[in-house]
Formats: C-alpha cells, sequence, structure tokens
C-alpha cells in the first residue's frame, strides 16, 4: 500500500515540508518559526487547537505559545501522515500521531514540584493555500484543526475497521501512512 498523495509532486513535497516545520516548531515551542507557516494578518489564520479553543491569526497563537513557553515543556511528535492532497493553489495535510508535552510550572512562571505529563494522542488537519496573504504564491497554512484521539483499544460499536493499533498508527484501511522524521 502507498501513503495517499496526490498532486503535482512539488507541491506535495513542499506541503510536507510545512508540515514538519509545523510540528516541529511544536517542538522547544519554537514560536520564530511557527511563524513563518501562516499568512501575517489577523483575519487570515484560523485554528482549532488541541486545547479546545480558536485561535485568530498568527498573533494570537504567538500569544498562546508565549504562555506555554513560560509553563510548559513540548517533546518531538512521533507524527504519521495519512494523506496528502493538492488541487491547483489549494492542498491539505491529515495526519495523526503522539504530542508529548508537560507542565512544568505554574502560571507566575514557578517551577512545579513534580512535572505534568500532558501527553496527547491527536489527530490533525491542515489547509494550505498558496497564498502568502500579501499578494504572493507562497504556500501557507490557513487553518489547523486538532482534536484528541481516543486510546487506541477504545472502538465504538458501530465502527467496523478497528483501531489505530490494529491498522498500524497513520495507516487506513486503503494506504500506509508515513511517518514524519522530525
Amino acid at each position: 500500500m502507498q501513503n495517499q498523495a496526490t498532486g503535482q509532486a512539488e507541491d506535495v513535497e513542499q506541503l510536507l515540508k510545512l508540515h514538519r516545520d509545523w510540528y516541529f516548531s511544536n517542538y522547544n515551542i519554537n514560536i520564530p518559526l511557527m511563524r513563518t507557516l501562516y499568512p501575517p494578518k489577523p483575519d487570515q489564520y484560523l485554528m482549532f487547537n488541541l486545547n479546545g479553543h480558536p485561535y485568530f491569526g498568527v498573533d494570537e497563537l504567538d500569544d498562546l505559545w508565549s504562555f506555554y513557553a513560560r509553563t510548559d515543556r513540548w517533546g518531538k511528535c512521533e507524527d504519521y501522515v495519512m494523506r496528502v492532497d493538492v488541487v491547483g493553489d489549494m492542498g491539505y495535510v491529515v495526519s495523526e500521531g503522539i504530542y508529548p508535552s508537560w507542565v512544568i510550572k505554574d502560571e507566575d512562571g514557578n517551577l512545579l514540584d513534580e512535572e505534568i505529563d500532558v501527553t496527547f494522542r491527536y489527530r490533525s488537519t491542515e489547509i494550505y493555500k498558496r497564498d502568502d496573504g500579501e499578494g504572493g504564491k507562497e504556500w501557507k497554512m490557513w487553518h489547523f484543526h486538532c482534536s484528541e484521539r481516543p486510546e487506541d483499544d477504545a472502538i465504538p460499536d458501530a465502527k467496523t475497521s478497528g483501531s489505530s493499533a490494529e491498522r498500524g498508527l497513520g495507516n487506513t484501511p486503503y494506504s500506509q501512512g508515513t511517518y514524519v522524521e522530525l
């Protein structure tokens, strides 16, 4: 089985590079790298964050990450791309994985007596446009949606294709996922 990737090869590779940069920017909370991935104006970017809240524009995301930089430590994601699709000047990347993170300080920046493990299992969808938000034809992420995925053994009664543990993380019933090396 092959990973589901459609579109011009160079566009697919560019989206995968941005995808890797996105997840690598999460590692150690790299705000300067994160900011390069999005259009710059407040009304251009929309995120439905893993924390359950929406963020409008890269400046709001910058504020969120600045808070987390004071309180959290983020590790490297174990990320598997399930699908990449590019049609014209639009594209998307779908992935799932494991996101290690720990709360290490309180809201005032004081070290906790013990780190709190808040590792997440996630699924995400990234929407890209070949539009830098200022008239240029550069790929940027315009929308990101992330949600938790259930425990690997949790399968609802009405579901028939099994868990990620059974199919393999990132795999679908019809394709094999691609591990993203960060």
